[in-house]
C-alpha cells in the first residue's frame, strides 16, 4: 500500500503543464543567445527585434576580444540559468519543496532581470528590451504563482515517514 501511496503522490508533484509551457517558450531565445553568445558574440540575431542595436550599443564593434570574452562568460551564464529552468519544470517529481524555494528565487530574480534590463535604456529605446523584459515578467508571475499557490503534498518515502501513511 505505500507503495502505491508514494506512486500517486509522486505523480502530483510535478509542475503542471502552464508552468512546462511557460519555462519551455521562455527559455528558447536565452538558449539561443547563450550559444550565440559563446560561439559568435557580438553577432546580431535577425529573428530578435532590434538585436542589431543591442548588440552595436554594447560590443561597439564585434571585433572587441575583451567584450567577446565578456559576453562568452555571459553566454555559459545565460545556459547555467536555462539548464536549470528546463530541469525545474521538467525534471523528475522529487524535490516537491525545494522546487518550491527555488521557483520562488526565480521568480523574484526574473523580476529583478526584466527590470534591470527595462530601466538601462532610455525611453525613446525601451522598445530594444521590452518583449524580453516582458517575458521574465510572465516566468517570473509563473514561478511565484506556482510556489506560493499550489498545494504540496507530503509524500511518504525516506526519513522519518517512511512507511506511515498520510
Amino acid at each position: 500500500m505505500v507503495h502505491d501511496h508514494v506512486t500517486r503522490a509522486a505523480q502530483t508533484v510535478m509542475p503542471p503543464t502552464y508552468i512546462k509551457v511557460v519555462v519551455g517558450l521562455a527559455s528558447v531565445i536565452p538558449l539561443i543567445a547563450g550559444v550565440r553568445n559563446i560561439v559568435a558574440p557580438g553577432t546580431p540575431l535577425s529573428f530578435i527585434p532590434e538585436d542589431d542595436v543591442f548588440q552595436a550599443h554594447l560590443h561597439g564593434s564585434p571585433k572587441d576580444p575583451r567584450m567577446a570574452y565578456v559576453f562568452q562568460l555571459f553566454g555559459c551564464c545565460l545556459l547555467y540559468a536555462v539548464a536549470a529552468k528546463l530541469l525545474l519544470a521538467f525534471g523528475h517529481s522529487e524535490g516537491t519543496y525545494l522546487r518550491r524555494q527555488i521557483m520562488v528565487a526565480y521568480g523574484f530574480l526574473d523580476f529583478l532581470f526584466a527590470y534591470l534590463a527595462y530601466d538601462y535604456w532610455p525611453q525613446a529605446q525601451k522598445s530594444v528590451v521590452a518583449g524580453f523584459a516582458l517575458m521574465h515578467c510572465v516566468e517570473g508571475s509563473v514561478f511565484l504563482g506556482d510556489a506560493l499557490l499550489r498545494p504540496r503534498p507530503v509524500k511518504i518515502g525516506k526519513g522519518r515517514n517512511f512507511g506511515k501513511a498520510a
